[in-house]
């Protein structure tokens, strides 16, 4: 039997963890000239009834189990436009109720059909190679990631092989800015400086950066190493080195990264896993046809 105890996001485990097209119309004859009026297109029209169901899965999906009063008022619904939309969900097999409490949950459906499409992009599957020689080599937890918005979604991990370990879930979200992952999706987005300014910068520990100016800083320096730093900037006790993945079309979309407790991955250690993870992202972008994002990360593995 396995005992893991958690304090903060470092877990302590006496064994290892295994985790329209619009449609072209046909030419036809000139038509006269008419007023700017006239010539004004329809707006389209959007499915509210749609929107409305998807507001109620997220939610769940968020929130979980919940009643219908509840869902109603997060939602903005009425109760018997909520019932209503909640019985749709129920028939096609999105949803569920609790004949005991009648509360109304997900159902692993949208698990289903989320897999089937995150099979379909196979994202992980090129990257398991170079996850797994990282994981071997630095005996620390791997973590594949993507930006989504302002945040990263970790995509898959693998868990340290050390007793001591952070912990990452997938499927799970963090703020891209003060994690590994994050700072270098982030210092490589083609958006530059303006997104970079454009991110709401909040503490979550006493070393996350929170100065716009330093923060810009930060990323020019993260690009021009070719690997971000995090010093326990989301969970204190937490440090993180990553490196970025590049497509065959040179566009950075995912980050490999290694991290563990702050006592293992000191500033001098980071320095040596720093090009460790490098090698792992160029591997991951050989898969994809893609290469190093610059010529100062590869002089670090020389």
């Amino acid at each position: 039997m396995k005992r893991v105890h958690q304090v903060g996001s470092v877990v302590c485990a006496s064994m290892s963890d295994v985790t329209v097209k619009t449609k072209l119309q046909p030419e036809t004859p000139p038509m006269p000239e008419k007023s700017a009026r006239t010539q004004t297109l329809p707006r389209p029209q959007r499915d509210k009834t749609l929107r409305k169901g998807l507001h109620i899965l997220e939610l769940l999906t968020l929130k979980g189990a919940s009643n219908l009063r509840d869902i109603a008022t997060q939602t903005g619904l009425t109760k018997a436009n909520t019932h209503q939309l909640l019985q749709t969900l129920i028939e096609e097999g999105y949803v569920q109720q609790d004949e005991v409490t009648s509360q109304y949950d997900a159902t692993l459906k949208l698990w289903e059909v989320g897999t089937q499409h995150y099979e379909r992009l196979d994202l992980v599957r090129p990257c398991m190679t170079a996850m797994e020689h990282l994981n071997q080599s630095t005996r620390e937890t791997v973590n594949l990631a993507m930006l989504q918005e302002r945040e990263v979604v970790y995509l898959h991990k693998i868990d340290s092989l050390e007793p001591v370990r952070s912990y990452t879930r997938v499927g799970a979200s963090a703020p891209a800015y003060c994690v590994a992952t994050g700072k270098v999706l982030i210092a490589f987005d083609p958006r530059g400086e303006s997104f970079w300014r454009s991110i709401s910068l909040e503490p979550f520990s006493d070393t996350t950066i929170v100065d716009p100016d330093a923060f810009v800083a930060e990323m020019q320096e993260t690009k021009k190493r070719g690997w971000s730093i995090n010093r326990g900037e989301w969970r204190g006790a937490v440090w993180g080195v990553a490196a970025p993945i590049v497509g065959w079309s040179g566009r950075v979309r995912m980050a490999i990264g290694v991290a563990g407790p702050s006592d293992r991955l000191t500033p001098e250690r980071v320095e040596i896993l720093g090009p460790m993870v490098v090698a792992a992202a160029e591997e991951a972008a050989a898969t994809f046809g893609g290469t190093l994002v610059n010529e100062s990360a590869r002089q670090a593995m020389a």
